[in-house]
Parts: structure tokens; C-alpha cells; sequence
């Protein structure tokens, strides 16, 4: 009867711990819960983790920010996972508006898939946010790493960019391919969209900026960074070949899912992983967000479209076969 009651003892205690160990994120995204956002929950799922993730989308409505922003103080969860530049700063705010504050208060915040949150002003430096409550997470390959890859493939003295002024990781991520052009020796050639009054491109307009690109001849098309061009990825990618310019992206999914020729990316999946293995510290360990360095992944992938090469005739020199990943592999086979 004793070791009875004791092990009813034993298991009451547990189930009050995990009561009292379980925890609520609130996640904030902006496209929706693509790959990273599942690779969070995924991650805390399979290791077992008593964490809720409540994920609420702004569906690219920037005007949808503020609500989000009220909810989560209204809220109180145990952490506020933000996605991209726009959702982080609505929901953060900026060092020169709120100095080592936030938005959120004393909640606990951290931020993904953010291009360049120092620029953004949402991060003090590249490895501490230097905010006590804010954590981050780095996903970006690095500018020099990108033009280093392409010209393993082919020579890149031009390259051309299209974005949006509306979008701010857009804005930033062209201004530091630009420093980074005289130490590396290329040139960079810019189309904006034109956009409507709520800041949004106008529709149909692909076309004409890559004629105008192919017109001053530019060697490649980089997407470092933009939600617009990842949403319109074939429109993108399909006007760009038209006038045989290879598209080359920061963004995985445009070669795998896309016409994109090459790109040099972290696994948006792996990000989310690591940002739900950063979390835990934080929910589980009582470690200070402030305190983390932001974190990264070790390695990145080189992606190659082969069938996109096949038609473009830019097949892929061995050395960059030897470690490259190659999609679309039986399309070029088959011809």
C-alpha cells in the first residue's frame, strides 16, 4: 500500500510540475507559418518541450501590426517570437525610440529571419542585441559569401537588384551590397517597383525591370532580401530568364520551388529549430534574452537549379558540383 501511495504521490508531483513548467509562446509572423515557424514548433514537439505556440499572421498588412503589438501585451506569454524586419520593429521597437526597452515591456522577445537587425536598429550589434529582454537569431548569409558563390559559377562584375522602398530589409540589404561593391569590384544596378498608395507594387511590372536590367547588361540577379519577390517568385524568376539573366538568391525555395538558377541559404527550417533550441534556454533554463548571443547556424547550403542551367547554358564547374546541391537533376538528365 505504501509504495502504492507513494508512487500516486510521485506522479501527482509530476503532472504539478509539467503544470507548472508549461509555457506560452506567441508567435508573430508575416507570411504566414512557413518553414521556419513549423521548424519551431517541430522542435519543441519532438524533444518533448510543454510549450503552446500561438501563432497569429499579419498577412503583409502592416496595418494589422498594432493589433498584433496590443494582443501580446494583453497577453503576457512567456515569450513573443517575432518573424522578418517589419513584424520585429512593430513589435520591438527601435534603440532610438526605446533605447534598451521595448514595446513589449518586461514580456521576452525574440526575433527571426530579420536581414540586418543592426541596420534595423532592433539589435545593438551582430552577436548581442544588447537589450536584457530581446534575443535574435541570424539567418543571413552574409553579402561577400553570396558574390564569392556566384563567381565560382560565373563571372559577376554587374549585378542587378529589383525591390521595394516599401520594404525595409529591401532598402538595407541593397545598401550593403553597395558598400561592399568597390572592395569587391562589381557594380550594382537598381529597379524600383513603382508602387500605390499603400505601398504596395503595382502589379505586372517584372517584365519591364528586367528588360531594363538586361539592357545595361548586368551579369546576375540577386534576391537578397525581399518578401515581394519571394512571394512572386515564378513571375520573378520567368521574366528574368526571358532576358537570360540567372537569378541568384539568398532564399532556398526560389531554386527549389522556383526558376531561380542559384542560391546560398540557411535552411529556413533548421532557423526555426534553432531559434525553438534558443527559446528553451529562456523558457526553461531562466536564462536573460539580453544575456544569449544571437545565434546562427554553423554551415549554409549552395543550391543549383540544373534544369534552369540546362536552359540557360550555364552548367555548374566541377568544383561547385562537388558540394553544391542539385535540384531538378532528371529534368536535365531526360533531354
Amino acid at each position: 500500500m505504501k509504495s502504492i501511495l507513494s508512487g500516486l504521490l510521485l506522479l501527482v508531483s509530476a503532472q504539478t510540475l509539467a503544470a507548472e513548467e508549461h509555457k506560452t509562446v506567441l508567435m508573430t509572423v508575416w507570411r504566414g507559418c512557413e518553414e521556419s515557424c513549423q521548424g519551431f514548433q517541430d522542435y519543441l514537439k519532438n524533444n518533448g518541450l510543454p510549450v503552446d505556440v500561438i501563432v497569429r499572421d499579419a498577412q503583409r498588412d502592416t496595418s494589422k501590426l498594432a493589433d498584433l503589438l496590443d494582443e501580446a501585451k494583453a497577453m503576457s506569454p512567456d515569450l513573443v517570437v517575432t518573424w522578418g524586419t517589419s513584424v520585429s520593429k512593430a513589435m520591438i521597437g527601435t534603440r532610438a525610440e526605446l533605447g534598451e526597452q521595448t514595446k513589449l515591456g518586461d514580456i521576452p522577445v525574440m526575433f527571426m529571419v530579420v536581414a540586418d537587425p543592426v541596420g534595423a536598429d532592433i539589435s545593438a550589434a551582430a552577436d548581442k542585441t544588447g537589450r536584457p529582454t530581446v534575443a535574435g537569431i541570424r539567418n543571413r548569409i552574409s553579402e561577400d559569401t553570396q558574390i564569392r558563390a556566384m563567381r565560382e559559377y560565373f563571372p559577376v562584375t554587374k549585378v542587378g537588384v529589383v525591390y521595394s522602398t516599401a520594404e525595409l530589409n529591401s532598402v538595407l540589404n541593397t545598401q550593403e551590397l553597395k558598400q561592399l561593391s568597390e572592395s569587391m569590384g562589381f557594380a550594382v544596378y537598381t529597379e524600383t517597383y513603382a508602387l500605390d498608395k499603400a505601398g504596395k507594387p503595382l502589379p505586372n511590372q517584372f517584365d519591364e525591370k528586367m528588360q531594363h536590367l538586361a539592357e545595361q547588361g548586368v551579369d546576375v540577379v540577386y534576391v537578397g532580401s525581399s518578401s515581394y519577390n519571394l512571394a512572386n517568385s515564378d513571375s520573378f524568376t520567368q521574366a528574368a530568364m526571358k532576358y537570360g539573366l540567372p537569378v541568384a538568391s539568398a532564399y532556398d525555395s526560389m531554386v527549389t520551388n522556383s526558376s531561380a538558377l542559384i542560391s546560398v541559404s540557411n535552411k529556413y527550417y533548421r532557423v526555426g529549430q534553432l531559434a525553438a533550441n534558443q527559446a528553451s534556454k529562456i523558457l526553461f533554463d531562466d536564462a536573460k534574452p539580453g544575456d544569449l548571443p544571437i545565434a546562427e547556424l554553423s554551415n549554409y547550403a549552395i543550391t543549383i537549379n540544373m534544369d534552369v542551367a540546362r536552359k540557360m547554358s550555364l552548367f555548374p564547374p566541377i568544383q561547385l558540383l562537388r558540394f553544391a546541391d542539385l535540384v531538378n537533376v532528371q529534368q536535365e538528365q531526360a533531354q
